[in-house]
């Protein structure tokens, strides 16, 4: 490390308490337009320069490693990661590279939280305890981070034991620094960080207490500072690349997980160009294995971009030699964190007590799938999955509420397939690990309708998936695509009435791009989508994979669709 100055199947991470009936949405989350005030971090004194002298320096990088205590199934849909990851293989890894190279830093860019059911019953401890033994030396706030709240947050970071830094978002009180600088041999290296947009990925009630800055103002005065008490400006960042993405990431879905439509309005790129001077951006966010960095020429400076996945599947190791304050040479490499690295049994022995009391209650199984649900394809088509999750939703709004009209839910939210098979509650949780809580919006039919007509989003290959309506929707090139044939159960639509529809909080705050929600008034059921989807499974016993609820004109795409799910279903696979 661097110098530097118990519950029950099915209610696993639930709601505690009352839940009010009926709340209105909040308002956007403001962006200021000035950077924060970065403070004063205790200066490093310069070595004297020796002209032409050659330095090295490795940065050991992770990113969006989303609880991923354990390493990806070894069946895991997306093979890129299949049997790769753990956090005790990511510290025996780490303690080698270290040892071949002092002049080395582990940083993390941020959503280190939230993924998998350790942090939904442990609420982050695990984590925090494992990042302490591998010896990261400075981390960032992902927007995950903000699932639970600030004042949650502070908790859960107040157990880490590196420097935490948010240079673009600011709390009170405050809970991290703005920027931090190390010593490496004869180098100071300056580290700050950034967080993406927050309006549409963080629900603003769970970040009240915090403050948003514009993340390009942010980095310009981060840059004007640590050229002054850096050798080597490093930018740890949740924010972002955009595409083209490495070929190496050919599951297009995994590539951007969260909700975004289209290009993203900040990226790093973007950064890099309107604040030169950063040497190296550590890119998170975005789930993306870049390889070979992109470079970014501004100003006559020049900036690498690298990012590693996520999930801890690959450990980041990008080498410098940086010359008279120059960065001369750079090779980076994504290692695997495979089975052939030996678990660190620190970080072994410090998980077990948690994973002896997770087993027993995520290992039980609740029923049976006939087919595989998949989240969604890179074509345009339905996704069983979701359309499972849809139904789920419908029946405990409709429990809860029998004048529920139908569910909508956001395609974005599943983060695994569930395989044909026996499910176990485990198995649900890796497909939903977000505690997103039911609403019921009470809305006009034409606004209803225009939730049906963007339930295709224009700019993606995937669909919010519906329960109890379908309708034909009729494709437009410019994205204002139009539906038709609407039914809501059996009955036509009515434009005149007002629908209740099934959602979650972030959608009704706003998320997935229904920016039409927040004030419509809502009903909490109190209850959260994956314990409605564990229920779902439970009672039924037995699913089967279902699409063809939404018809395209001219397309077949959603017929072929239907009929290998039926083919699977009657195989009995």
């Amino acid at each position: 490390m661097l110098a530097a100055a118990g519950c029950g199947v099915g209610r696993l991470g639930s709601l505690q308490g009352t839940v009010p009936e009926t709340y209105r949405a909040h308002g956007g989350i403001p962006v200021e337009p000035t950077a924060p005030d970065l403070g004063q971090q205790p200066p490093i004194a310069q070595d004297p320069a020796v002209p032409g002298q050659r330095i090295p320096l490795s940065l050991l990088y992770t990113s969006d490693m989303h609880s991923r205590i354990e390493p990806f199934a070894d069946n895991y849909y997306h093979k890129t990661y299949a049997g790769k990851g753990g956090l005790a293989r990511v510290a025996s890894l780490v303690r080698q590279l270290r040892a071949q190279q002092p002049n080395t830093a582990l940083l993390d860019s941020g959503d280190y939280l939230v993924g998998t059911p350790y942090f939904n019953y442990f609420k982050g401890d695990v984590e925090m305890k494992a990042m302490n033994l591998i010896g990261f030396d400075a981390v960032t706030i992902g927007n995950h981070e903000f699932d639970k709240g600030v004042p949650e947050l502070r908790r859960v970071l107040s157990g880490y034991q590196g420097r935490k830094l948010s240079s673009n978002v600011t709390f009170q009180p405050e809970m991290a620094d703005r920027y931090a600088v190390f010593r490496a041999g004869n180098l100071r290296v300056g580290v700050f960080s950034l967080l993406t947009e927050v309006n549409g990925l963080i629900t603003p009630p769970n970040f009240a207490g915090a403050r948003y800055h514009d993340p390009i103002a942010t980095a310009r005065a981060a840059v004007a500072r640590l050229e002054k008490e850096a050798d080597v400006i490093v930018c740890i960042s949740h924010v972002g690349t955009v595409p083209p993405w490495s070929d190496e990431e050919r599951d297009r879905p995994e590539a951007h997980e969260d909700d975004h439509e289209g290009a993203l309005n900040v990226s790093d790129e973007k950064i890099a160009a309107a604040a030169p001077g950063i040497d190296v951006i550590l890119s998170g966010h975005t789930h993306l294995l870049i390889k070979n960095p992109k470079q970014i020429t501004s100003g006559g400076k020049k900036t690498l971009i690298v990012s590693d996945g996520f999930g801890g599947g690959f450990l980041g190791k990008l080498d410098l030699v940086v010359q008279d304050g120059e960065v001369v040479s750079a090779s980076n490499n994504l290692m695997p964190v495979d089975r052939g690295i030996s678990p660190d049994p620190q970080v072994t022995a410090a998980v077990a007590p948690y994973k002896a009391q997770l087993d027993p209650v995520i290992k039980q199984i609740i029923g049976k799938a006939t087919g595989d649900f998949r989240r969604y394809s890179s074509k345009d088509v339905e996704s069983s999955l979701n359309n499972l999750i849809a139904d789920a939703t419908f029946a405990a709004a409709r429990k809860a509420n029998p004048e529920t009209d139908f569910a909508l839910v956001s395609s974005g939210t599943p983060r695994n397939h569930i395989l044909g098979g026996k499910v176990s509650v485990e198995g649900v949780f890796y497909a939903l690990p977000f505690d997103n809580r039911i609403q019921i919006v009470t809305v006009p039919g034409e606004v209803a309708r225009e939730m049906l007509r963007i339930q295709r989003r224009a700019k993606e290959t995937k669909r919010h998936a519906v329960s109890n309506v379908t309708y034909t929707l009729v494709p437009a090139a410019d994205g204002k695509h139009q539906i038709r044939d609407i039914k809501v159960g059996t009955a036509a639509f009515d434009p005149k009435r007002e629908y209740r529809i099934a959602v979650t909080d972030y959608m009704a705050d706003g998320g997935a791009g229904f920016a039409m929600l927040p004030g419509m008034p809502r009903q909490d059921i109190g209850v959260l989508q994956r314990d409605a989807l564990l229920e779902h499974i439970r009672v039924a016993g037995q699913v089967t994979p279902q699409t063809g609820r939404i018809k395209i004109r001219g397309r077949a795409d959603d017929v072929v669709g239907w009929l290998l799910d039926r083919l699977v279903a009657f195989s009995g696979v």
